[in-house]
């Protein structure tokens, strides 16, 4: 057979070579910008992933949750420390009660889950959290050794004591009242009742058949001892002492973060948050009624009582701060940075209040608390993002108004010409979506100024992809032997 002319051989020579270089080159365009987070590189072969880094990622899953932080911002988590680990063939679930893990094995897949609590953890075991999640990334231990570091931060006890808690709670009803409805003669009235509702609350931490009536229980004592007692709790307007009473049940976190993963096509997740939340909303009201119901016939509604100055909200504001970080045990040294973001937050939301009403108000506090957090993180003493966001999340009380709006269709209280208990429901609602709005705009700009976190309510920036890409391939850091 005769043989082709050499230039038909350097023509195919090269071709051959060309295409191998566009094909390798299209293979590692396509793992750092096309291929999804914490998936597997090309021809890459199934590998056992241990057990024990199963467990790990299911437990910091679990307590992400219980940190507050959404399911999209928990998938993520647990995608980038599969990464470090090595793990690429992890794939999660998260939602607000379980965390659900497939493992992609030369068999098949394999299916795990983990359930979780619904309640918040204190503060200083999310900065502990935190702080473990810096050095998994940092250091990458066994798995072993940080499930035991783990397991040893989320059995301490609180920072704060029984009775440091149950004063926090008083004087965190006490801010939140001089914050809400600064009247004089209401002062004795939110100490009284933050001390029924913290006692309450620690029995219930006991009790596991008052937990579960907790917000049925508190409501319908504090509606007895507020409409039993008006003149000397509240000057004879008791109403005005209910939505701070019970501030510390209000689902306002679990109603937010509803709405944010709804925003972000998390529909299961946010469903059921948003179920919760009102669910909680309804049993509050429900306890209205019953203690409402205990005393017969209500006294007539006095006159509106004498307000405290122009400084009331602002002492609020520090109450609220020096409360919340004894009744949930703040990282020492922190109250400082925790009182910044309070009253950068509240500063935020009366500004827009007086600017244009209650809903920019709403959405400037959610704006400025989540890069107000992240602003004072590399600071002295400066708490986890986090740990500093919560409690301004909190304070914006999403929850207040639809308690009062479900608790007027229930006991149908409302006094206000023209104004019904629907209609404080709906601007309640849109209130709690100016706040998820805010915090996600927040979000959204702490992601521009810094590409390579993944941030409150959020995801990772794209760029933070390519980032972790030329990381791995250009100074990978050594995976730990999964056997050590």
């Amino acid at each position: 057979m005769t043989s082709p002319p050499p230039h038909h051989r350097r023509w195919s020579t090269a071709s051959h070579r060309f295409r191998r270089t566009v094909t390798r080159l299209a293979g590692r365009f396509d793992d750092a910008l096309g291929a999804p987070a914490g998936s597997p590189p090309a021809n890459e072969e199934e590998q056992e992933v241990p057990g024990e880094l199963l467990t790990l990622l299911c437990r910091v899953g679990v307590a992400l949750i219980g940190a507050g932080e959404t399911s999209a911002t928990v998938q993520n988590t647990l995608n980038d420390l599969a990464a470090r680990y090595g793990a690429h063939t992890v794939h999660f679930m998260v939602l607000p009660t379980a965390v659900f893990v497939r493992v992609r094995t030369t068999a098949g897949s394999s299916v795990d889950m983990l359930d979780a609590e619904v309640g918040t953890l204190p503060l200083d075991q999310i900065a502990g959290l935190y702080r473990l999640l810096d050095r998994i990334q940092d250091e990458v231990p066994p798995p072993a050794e940080a499930d035991r570091e783990l397991t040893a931060l989320l059995s301490a006890k609180p920072g704060s004591p029984p009775w440091l808690i149950l004063l926090g709670q008083v004087v965190l009803t006490v801010g939140l009242g001089m914050m809400l409805n600064p009247a004089a003669q209401a002062l004795v009235g939110y100490v009284v009742l933050g001390l029924v509702v913290g006692a309450l609350t620690q029995i219930g931490d006991r009790v596991r058949l008052l937990s579960y009536a907790l917000p049925v229980v508190a409501a319908a004592a504090v509606a007895a001892l507020s409409f039993g007692f008006p003149e000397a709790l509240s000057g004879g307007n008791p109403t005005q002492l209910l939505v701070p009473a019970v501030a510390t049940l209000l689902p306002g976190t679990m109603l937010t973060n509803g709405t944010i993963e709804l925003a972000n096509g998390s529909m299961v997740a946010g469903a059921s948050r948003i179920v919760y939340g009102i669910n909680m909303l309804f049993l509050l009201s429900f306890g209205l009624y019953v203690g409402i119901s205990v005393l017969g016939d209500l006294p007539p509604a006095q006159p509106e009582s004498s307000q405290l100055g122009w400084w009331a909200p602002l002492i609020g504001v520090l109450l609220i701060g020096i409360g919340h970080s004894w009744r949930s045990s703040a990282p020492k040294n922190s109250l400082g940075w925790l009182l910044v973001v309070l009253w950068a937050t509240f500063a935020a939301q009366a500004f827009g209040k007086f600017v244009s009403g209650p809903l920019t108000g709403a959405f400037l506090g959610g704006l400025v608390a989540v890069p107000a957090a992240y602003l004072i993180r590399n600071r002295s003493n400066a708490p986890p993002p986090q740990v500093a966001f919560l409690p301004a999340f909190w304070m914006l009380v999403p929850g207040g108004i639809s308690l009062q709006g479900v608790s007027e269709l229930v006991l149908h209280t409302t006094r206000d010409v023209g104004v019904s208990g629907l209609e404080v429901m709906v601007s309640a609602l849109l209130s709690v979506m100016s706040i998820a709005l805010g915090v996600m705009v927040g979000s959204g700009l702490i992601r521009t100024s810094y590409p390579h976190m993944t941030t409150l309510m959020g995801t990772a920036h794209p760029s933070a992809r390519v980032e972790s890409w030329l990381a791995r391939h250009g100074n990978p850091r050594p995976s730990p032997d999964p056997d050590s």
